[in-house]
C-alpha cells in the first residue's frame, strides 16, 4: 500500500474517532443532580426516589439526588423542577462538552414533549394610538424589546433550553420544553402588563353612562357575549365615544368589578380619561404585593424620580378631589379620589384583586410592560409521554429503513454492499456529529429527513455499482474498474445532490418549524452522504484494488 492510501486511511479514522466523540453527549448516559428543598418531607423525597428507580444509577445524600442513565432530557430537568420538595435541578455536562466544545443534539417539542406558541404583534392598533405609520426598522425594534422581556418572563418558570426568536418582524416563536401548565405560561406571558395612572373627566364619563342607559336598556354587561369578548367591548366602547362626540384628548374606557358568584371581572360601567398618561408604568421602580387597612389584596409600589415628580404633580392641589384612574391593559381596576398631595413616590394600586392578579401585576411593574399587545395566532402543546412514543416511532422506521436497504443491498451487491452498508452507519455518525457540534434541534420531520439519506447514500452506491459492472464486461481489471467506476459516477451523484441541497436550501430559508427541521437535517445529511460515497467509500475499493490476488470485485 502507498504513502498517499496509508496517510487518507489516517485522516478518515481520525474524522470517524473525532464524530463518534462529539455524538457522546447526545448518546451516551447522562447525569441530573437534583436539590432538594429545606422543607422538603420525607413523600416528596420518596417520589423523587420512584421517579429514578428503573433503569437509573441513583446516588443519595441528605439533599442532594443524582441519578445517571440514559433519556435525560430538558423536558425530564423541567418534570423534576416542577415536583414538590425540590429546589434545583441541573443536568450535567458531559466530559466531550467540556473538552471538545461537543454540543448534545436538542429535541424539538414533538420529540421530547412541552409547548409552543407564536404571538403577533398588533401594530395596527399600536398605530393608531400613535397617529403614525411604523417602519419596517421601528417595528423590529419593538419585536427586539419584547423579545427580551418575555425571556425574563420565561425565565421565571424555570424552563430549560427555551427558544424564544423573531418570525418576520410582527411576531415570535415560544418554545418551551417540559412545560406542564400552558395556562399559567399563557396568562405569564400573553399580558402586556401596561400600567397606567390616568385623570378621570367626570363629566364625559357622565355623559357616557347616560347614552348607554338610554340607548341599550336591555344590554347586561355581565352577559358572556360582552364580558369575555374583548372585540365586542372595544366595538362597545366605540359606538359610546360616537354617541357623545367624545373630544380628541379624552378616551373611554371600561371600569372593571369582580361578579361575586363567578369571581371573574367584568366590565361595569364606562369612564372618560385624559389619553395624556400622568405616571406610567416605566416610571415604577419596585413592587411587592401587600395589605390595605381593611386586609384586601393591594400592589405597594415605589417610583423612579422621576415618576415622584410626575406622581407629585398629578396629586397636588389643582386635582384634588378628582378621580386618578388605575388602568391595566385598557382595563380600569380602580379609581380612588385624590386627597392628598404623595410627594414620596410611594403609593399603593388598590382595587379588587386575586391573589393571581396581584402578584402578576407586581411582577409586571418589576420587569416593565410590553412594548405592543401580542396576541396568540398558534398554540400546540405535547405530551413527554406522547413525544417519547414519537422517538420510538422515529427509530422504528429508521432501523426498519436501514434493516430493508441492508438486505437488498447483502442480496443484490453482496460483499460491495456490505460495504454501502457500513457507508450508511458512517453517514449516520457523521450526520449527528455535525448536528450535535452545531447544536442543532431534531425534530420529528428532522428524523423523516435523516431516513431520506438512506437511500441518497444507496443511491450513489448503486451508480457507482452499476458503472463498475460496465467496467467489468468490458474486461477491465479490477483497479481500472474502480477508478473509471468512480470517475464516470462522480458527477451523476454530485449534480443529483447539489439539487437536492438547493432545494432544501431554500425550505430551510423560507420554511418554519417542522419544515425548516425537515430541511436542516436533509441539507446536513446530503453533504456527510457525499463525503461518505465519493471518499471513504472510493478509499476502501481503493486499498481492495492494491490487493495482488484480486481479480474480480463480489459485485
Amino acid at each position: 500500500m502507498n504513502r498517499g492510501l496509508i496517510s487518507k486511511g489516517i485522516m478518515i479514522l481520525a474524522i470517524i474517532f473525532f464524530a463518534a466523540l462529539l455524538i457522546l453527549p447526545t448518546v451516551d448516559k447522562k447525569e441530573i443532580k437534583i436539590t432538594f428543598a429545606d422543607n422538603a418531607s420525607q413523600e416528596q423525597r420518596k417520589a423523587l426516589d420512584a421517579r429514578f428507580g428503573n433503569g437509573y444509577q441513583v446516588q443519595k445524600s441528605e439533599n442532594v439526588l443524582s441519578a445517571r442513565g440514559y433519556g435525560l432530557n430538558d423536558a425530564v430537568m423541567n418534570e423534576v423542577r416542577a415536583m414538590p420538595g425540590v429546589r434545583d435541578a441541573q443536568i450535567l455536562p458531559h466530559w466531550a462538552e467540556k473538552a471538545l466544545l461537543a454540543k448534545k443534539v436538542n429535541l424539538g417539542l414533538d420529540l421530547q414533549g412541552g409547548m409552543s406558541l407564536v404571538l403577533k404583534a398588533d401594530y395596527d392598533t399600536m398605530e393608531k394610538k400613535l397617529e403614525k405609520t411604523l417602519s419596517d426598522s421601528e417595528k423590529n425594534e419593538i419585536t427586539q424589546q419584547a423579545l427580551e422581556l418575555l425571556r425574563n418572563r420565561v425565565d421565571k418558570f424555570g424552563v430549560a433550553e427555551p427558544s424564544i426568536r423573531p418570525r418576520g418582524n410582527d411576531a415570535i416563536e415560544l418554545q418551551l420544553p417540559g412545560v406542564k401548565d400552558p395556562n399559567a405560561v399563557k396568562k405569564a406571558i400573553g399580558t402586556t402588563g401596561r400600567v397606567e395612572y390616568r385623570l378621570v373627566n367626570d363629566e364625559y364619563t357622565r355623559k357616557a353612562g347616560e347614552w348607554l342607559k338610554q340607548n341599550m336598556q336591555k344590554l347586561n354587561l355581565k352577559d358572556k357575549d360582552i364580558a369575555e369578548d374583548a372585540g365586542a367591548q372595544r366595538a362597545l366602547l366605540s359606538d359610546i365615544s360616537n354617541g357623545v362626540k367624545i373630544p380628541d384628548n379624552l378616551e373611554i374606557l371600561f371600569y372593571f368589578e369582580r361578579d361575586e358568584k363567578t369571581k371573574k371581572a367584568f366590565p361595569s360601567y364606562p369612564m372618560a380619561l385624559e389619553k395624556q398618561v400622568a405616571l406610567a408604568g416605566n416610571d415604577m421602580s419596585k413592587a411587592w404585593v401587600g395589605n390595605d387597612e381593611y386586609g384586601g389584596l393591594t400592589v405597594h409600589f415605589n417610583t423612579t424620580p422621576e415618576g415622584a415628580a410626575k406622581f407629585a404633580d398629578v396629586t397636588s392641589e389643582k386635582n384634588k378631589g378628582r378621580r386618578l384612574a388605575i388602568v391595566i391593559d385598557d382595563k380600569i381596576r380602580s379609581a380612588p379620589s385624590i386627597r392628598e398631595t404623595i410627594p414620596t413616590g410611594s403609593a399603593q394600586i388598590t382595587g379588587d384583586f386575586t391573589l393571581d392578579e396581584v402578584n402578576t401585576l407586581a411582577r409586571i411593574i418589576k420587569e416593565g410592560a410590553l412594548p405592543v399587545n401580542l396576541t396568540i395566532i398558534e398554540e400546540r402543546s405535547v405530551g413527554p409521554s406522547l413525544g417519547q412514543d414519537s422517538i420510538d416511532a422515529g427509530m422504528k422506521a429508521t432501523l426498519l429503513a436501514f434493516a430493508a436497504v441492508a438486505l437488498f443491498m447483502l442480496v443484490y451487491y453482496r460483499a460491495s454492499g456490505f460495504i454501502a452498508i457500513v457507508g450508511i452507519s458512517l453517514n449516520f455518525v457523521f450526520t449527528f456529529a455535525i448536528l450535535s457540534w452545531l447544536g442543532f434541534t431534531l425534530t420529528l420531520p428532522g428524523i423523516a429527513g435523516l431516513i431520506l439519506t438512506i437511500g441518497m447514500t444507496v443511491d450513489g452506491n448503486v451508480l457507482i455499482y452499476e458503472r463498475m459492472k460496465e467496467e467489468f464486461k468490458a474486461g477491465k481489471s479490477v483497479r481500472v474498474a474502480v477508478v473509471n467506476g468512480f470517475d464516470r459516477a462522480f458527477w451523476a451523484i454530485f449534480d443529483s445532490n447539489v439539487t437536492t441541497l438547493i432545494a432544501a436550501f431554500v425550505l430551510a430559508q423560507f420554511g418554519t418549524g417542522p419544515i425548516k427541521g425537515f430541511a436542516v437535517s436533509l441539507s446536513i445529511g446530503l453533504i456527510s452522504c457525499m463525503f461518505v460515497v465519493l471518499y471513504v467509500t472510493r478509499y476502501v475499493f481503493e486499498v481492495i484494488s492494491t490487493w495482488k490476488n484480486i481479480k474480480k470485485l463480489s459485485i
